[in-house]
């Protein structure tokens, strides 16, 4: 494995002018919205050193990085939010299932081996860094950013099963990983895609949890770190009395003086999406980018071209320092090596060997992370046989993230149950009116609800009336063999404290469904731990 040592870089880095060094600090999306065409004029006008793909062809893929190896001097590198698998970025691929369901399982072993076979897949796709593992906290439960795509509450859990996401995605240099979303999420109750959130844990609470998590990832070599539009107030100052602190991704006492400076961290900063509204809120259009380098940051991620000028002008007028310019291009060198783009890339995909077992390892933590909550009448395993009848009632948001690629609908868990020769009969978010016939002739009733942050970015994951209606009357309740299963949000049973026979999957992916259809008929024994707690109704296994 062929990787550049300290002299080198810095002999790279002396090559590069003003106009190199600002465009390898920019990281643009390629939307779909884009020809082939503009995006090369964006990397010919701008030197991008990086490009961010979501649901991309790799054909479009190869080319993107054709681009920026022909106009820039510096191998181009693709990023994407690699958060549960190839099947995450890539439109047909397997999924993982979601971070909160690897927490469930609680194999740091099956996690790691998970994320060697994902990091290979996207490695043949055509992507070097990935934006994961996250390692928030998920303290509120009613945080609607977090919720699934968070590993556990526990610090430790946290950082245990992080690190071996880190350990199997790095994994001979397959992808550079960047861990999210600093200085950490999972206390304020609001979205940070809609306004600056806040962390509001002290010094010393801080540093125990988020902090104790983020020393173990660097312990690992994480190549990259996103710092995120969430301000913590106990380390920073008030921007204003009426705009009050400031994100992290614009936070020079966050950055620099937290991230970069008390933990040492030496790796690479990106922000998140400067296009989110608890950024580009905060400070006027035209001085988004400057004041985000100024504050410490490495690479923009979602930048305007317009971006390059502003920061050159401020670098030119002494604004910003040269030296921050070099220290962001050192630290994107670096993770640039780290990811091996200066080794020769034919090499790199004949080690492949791994890339095919995603789906073998995406069953198995599915098969581990399964976790009973309540079972008041001892109703499971389910007790059926061939031909009977299965009423299922489907709870999902009446306005999902339709056109986002990853959103994975039920129909795999109908198609296993029929597959084993029961009659299904199945509606989604229904009134009592409409299954009631159904309903006193199937010998079960599976109530299954698909809410979470993966499904619905929005500003809460609470229950509304599309998904109350089917228990009016409270009739679905009577029935002997009624089974709630939360395929995503685990702290359902808060809004339904009623049940009796309540189950979390965690995750909604096709793994997950089939591993709860083996776990609910017998075939497989119900393993997960309960990686979350909400007082007065389940505590943590972990």
């Amino acid at each position: 494995m062929f990787m550049l040592n300290e002299k080198e870089i810095n002999e790279l880095l002396e090559m590069l002018t003003l106009d190199d060094m600002i465009g390898q600090m920019l990281c643009y999306y390629y939307s779909k919205k884009y020809s082939e065409d503009e995006v090369e004029e964006i990397v010919k006008r701008t030197k991008a050193g990086s490009f961010f793909i979501s649901n991309l062809e790799p054909e479009r893929i190869k080319k993107c990085t054709e681009y920026m190896n022909k106009h820039t001097k510096i191998p181009g590198l693709i990023a994407a939010d690699i958060e549960c698998g190839p099947g995450h970025i890539m439109e047909g691929e397997e999924k993982l299932t979601n971070p909160m369901s690897w927490g469930a399982c609680d194999d740091p072993d099956l996690v790691e081996k998970g994320h060697i076979a994902t990091a290979e897949r996207c490695r043949q796709l055509g992507v070097h860094w990935s934006f994961s593992p996250i390692v928030d906290i998920n303290y509120n439960s009613d945080n609607p950013v977090t919720n699934v795509r968070a590993i556990s509450d526990v610090p430790e859990q946290v950082a245990k099963i992080g690190v071996a996401a880190i350990r199997g995605l790095q994994k001979n240099g397959m992808i550079a990983a960047g861990c999210k979303h600093f200085p950490g999420d999972g206390v304020d109750d609001r979205n940070q895609h809609f306004c600056t959130t806040v962390n509001t844990f002290s010094k010393e609470k801080w540093m125990d949890t988020f902090g104790y998590v983020y020393k173990e990832m660097f312990k690992a070599g994480v190549a990259s770190v996103m710092v995120a539009h969430i301000a913590l107030p106990a380390y920073d100052e008030k921007l204003n009395d009426w705009l009050g602190y400031p994100p992290a991704s614009l936070s020079y006492n966050l950055q620099t003086k937290l991230l970069k400076g008390e933990l040492g961290f030496e790796g690479c900063i990106v922000s998140d999406a400067l296009s989110m509204v608890g950024a580009c809120a905060v400070v006027p259009h035209d001085r988004l980018a400057v004041e985000y380098v100024k504050a410490g940051g490495d690479i923009l991620l979602f930048p305007l071209p317009e971006y390059f000028d502003q920061i050159k002008d401020a670098v030119l007028s002494g604004e910003i320092p040269m030296e921050r310019i070099k220290d962001a291009a050192r630290r994107i060198l670096h993770l640039k090596n780290k990811a091996r783009l200066f080794d020769d890339q034919n090499e790199i995909l004949n080690e492949i060997t791994h890339a095919g077992e995603v789906p073998l390892y995406a069953d198995k933590i599915a098969e581990k992370s399964i976790n009973i909550v309540r079972d008041h009448d001892n109703v499971l395993p389910l007790k059926l046989k061939k031909g009977d009848k299965i009423l299922l009632l489907n709870i999902k948001k009446d306005k999902e993230r339709t056109n986002t690629h990853y959103v994975t609908e039920l129909d795999v868990l109908e198609e296993e149950l029929k597959n084993r020769g029961f009659h299904v009969v199945s509606y989604t978010n229904a009134t009592r009116e409409d299954f009631q016939d159904d309903l006193y002739n199937s010998q079960a009733v599976l109530i299954n609800c698909k809410l979470s942050s993966q499904d619905y970015a929005g500003g809460s994951l609470r229950i509304g009336w599309d998904h109350i209606l089917p228990f009016w009357r409270g009739e679905v309740l009577k029935h002997p063999k009624m089974v709630f299963t939360s395929f995503g949000d685990p702290y359902k049973i808060y809004d339904f404290p009623y049940l009796k026979t309540y189950v979390n999957a965690f995750s909604s992916s096709t793994a997950t469904q089939r591993a709860f259809v083996k776990a609910l008929l017998g075939e497989i024994p119900f393993q997960g731990k309960s990686p979350v707690s909400l007082e007065g109704f389940f505590k943590s296994d972990v």
